[in-house]
């Protein structure tokens, strides 16, 4: 009997866009139509996060701290969550529309568009566990960014160098928590010191804001006239004028007061 299968890898962000790797996952379709599902979380990286961005993965008691959660001919509450049941009217022009000819929960999940909004977790194309050296400094990069990079590939799994030294599951956390510790500072200390140079500038009468946007009135009344007798909506009368929306109820405002 012969089965096909696929793999990929969920994934989480917090707040700094740094990407954690928590759990592969596999899929096992037989001929038959029997098929499994085969979860393995990385739990070194799921010890590095907070519930701020992750709040575990639906369906699994991540407590038993388990190698692999196994789930045969029963789909695991994170993908029945997410993933389009056959009786749906729209069913085959949801395949259609990520290209697929029948329904791998998995590449349809890495395919789709369409975002769920129950939890923070996503699927990529399934991405295997590898060592990283650091052994010079790249000039290109700054303090912040080559800390980054190295945050970035402890939350991914992977095992890092840095001239020699090696950072991997058994000391992950504690040199994970330390540099994400100095790059929270960096980005914080970035942010103080714009605020600064835009207050100076104000005080200077440097930084005056956006420039605001000229608007032709005659147009304006164009398309206003053309919203009023039905022909456009609100929305598209902006878009031509290329102002927001927010922009064009304001001047719609000033026109009323002016009448």
């Amino acid at each position: 009997m012969e089965t096909y299968s696929s793999k990929a890898t969920i994934c989480v962000k917090d707040k700094f866009n740094i990407e954690y790797h928590i759990s592969e996952i596999f899929y096992y379709l037989n001929e038959d139509e029997t098929f499994k599902y085969v979860l393995k979380p990385n739990y070194s990286v799921i010890s590095l996060t907070n519930a701020d961005f992750f709040q575990g993965i639906p369906g699994l008691n991540l407590d038993l701290k388990k190698e692999e959660y196994i789930r045969e001919n029963i789909n695991p509450v994170f993908i029945s969550e997410r993933v389009p049941q056959k009786n749906r009217e729209d069913y085959f022009e949801l395949l259609d529309e990520v290209g697929l000819s029948f329904m791998d929960p998995l590449l349809y999940l890495i395919k789709t568009k369409k975002q769920y909004f129950g939890d923070n977790l996503y699927l990529i194309p399934y991405k295997e566990i590898e060592e990283v050296n650091f052994n010079n400094f790249n000039k290109k990069d700054n303090t912040s960014s080559f800390i980054k990079k190295i945050i970035s590939n402890l939350a991914m799994g992977n095992d890092v160098s840095i001239n020699g030294e090696l950072i991997n599951d058994t000391n992950r956390k504690l040199v994970f928590n330390v540099l994400l510790s100095i790059y929270s500072r960096s980005i914080d200390f970035r942010k103080e010191k714009q605020i600064v140079g835009i207050n100076k500038g104000k005080l200077n009468n440097v930084y005056k804001g956006r420039k605001p946007i000229n608007i032709d009135r005659l147009r304006f009344m164009e398309i206003l006239d053309d919203i009023e007798k039905g022909k456009i909506n609100a929305k598209e009368g902006a878009k031509k004028l290329n102002i927001s929306i927010d922009k064009f109820y304001r001047e719609k405002k000033k026109i009323a007061k002016i009448k």
